[in-house]
């Protein structure tokens, strides 16, 4: 075999298994879990957690309003914009046909959303209630009631929805407080590759839908 041959075929082989090994890499970065806390005690906090990093999500840092920058002339554009694109559809396709594929769109989104619904897992949810008796006492058993006969229900269809395991609910009643107290932590995860996979088959699928409305 000539020297060029081998050292071609040497190259071929290195960079099919660097891109056999990237890809491996992400395969196996896709299958750690992606994971959502969210916590209300007095106020909200939420952060992401993927590995060693956590990024925090609410309280969210006040941003700088930025000014307004002067009004430009618009010049009329030469392309068509999105509602030029739709019109376009609604006189290709007529009104039964543009509805149709945008029917068909929007039962996808709803097909993914689902698919990667089943597949969120709520890991831990805690969730503490304290109504204040101490103004009025007969306010604060009436409004205890009705608080126990909503919270406990909806947490139960909760846990039908999305099983857990480490959970709790507590609705108490306190005529020694004088504010009412919420103490709430929950956490929620997902694998990547199932937001992926759900991703990818979405595109596929809408490229026809899409084709036709836009």
């Amino acid at each position: 075999m000539p020297v060029f041959l081998t050292v071609l075929l040497t190259v071929l082989y290195v960079i099919l298994g660097i891109i056999g090994g990237l890809l491996l890499l992400v395969l196996l970065l896709t299958l750690i879990p992606v994971r959502a806390e969210l916590r209300f005690k007095g106020k909200f906090e939420l952060a992401v957690k993927y590995l060693f990093f956590r990024v925090p999500l609410l309280p969210g840092e006040p941003k700088e309003e930025p000014e307004e920058p002067e009004e430009k002339e618009e010049k009329p554009k030469d392309k068509p914009g999105f509602i030029g694109k739709i019109k376009a559809a609604l006189k290709r396709e007529g009104l039964g046909g543009f509805l149709q594929a945008l029917g068909e769109l929007i039962k996808l989104l709803g097909q993914a959303s689902a698919g990667i619904m089943k597949r969120l897992k709520l890991r831990r949810f805690d969730l503490y209630l304290c109504v204040a008796g101490a103004g009025d006492a007969a306010a604060g058993a009436e409004l205890y009631g009705k608080i126990s006969a909503g919270v406990y229900p909806a947490c139960g269809a909760l846990f039908t929805l999305l099983p857990c395991e480490r959970k709790g609910v507590t609705v108490d009643l306190d005529y020694e407080l004088w504010e009412n107290l919420v103490d709430f932590s929950a956490e929620i995860s997902i694998l990547p590759f199932f937001v992926v996979m759900e991703g990818l088959r979405l595109a596929l699928k809408s490229l026809k839908p899409l084709k036709k409305i836009l």
